[in-house]
């Protein structure tokens, strides 16, 4: 059919691809078996959509260096592409990421002041520790200095 039609076989399978799964011939053993009815869509599908020219490359065009090199050059492209799609991807991921963490920051902050709001009541009602040590020795008397044993003995009083 390729040959028919003159051309290329990967060709056909692309044509194949691109028909409806209603209108694609059936595969047995990794080989297709064209009806009539999917010949026909084929054929229509190559009337409408392609081109006069042929899309058999020469064999020489293919194995020549700039032929080569054109192949390259279009895969590097295709590449380029792929990489500019994949970074800008990754920017909005980026971004996203950002946000997210300043919204966490935000509410991290607005948990510490509201724990801070809750603790500040209980700092009132509860005096520290070192303020209740300073009470503590305010109101019991001053008590005096030990005296040595011979002191208290022989003092007058």
């Amino acid at each position: 059919m390729a040959d028919e039609l003159n051309v290329s076989r990967q060709y056909i399978h692309k044509v194949i691809r691109l028909l409806p799964s209603n209108s694609q011939p059936k595969k047995v053993d990794n080989k297709y078996i064209v009806d009539t009815k999917s010949e026909k869509q084929i054929k229509k599908y190559m009337e409408t959509s392609h081109s006069t020219k042929s899309t058999r490359k020469p064999r020489k065009q293919v194995d020549t260096v700039e032929g080569l090199q054109q192949d390259r050059i279009e895969d590097l492209k295709e590449q380029n592409n792929f990489y500019r799609d994949q970074i800008k991807e990754l920017q909005k991921r980026l971004e996203n990421s950002q946000k997210l963490i300043d919204q966490e920051q935000q509410l991290h902050l607005s948990d510490q002041k509201r724990i801070e709001k809750l603790e500040q009541p209980e700092k009132q009602n509860n005096p520290t520790s070192k303020e209740t040590e300073e009470e503590t020795t305010d109101n019991q008397p001053e008590e005096q200095p030990k005296k040595s044993f011979f002191k208290r003995l022989f003092s007058s009083k």
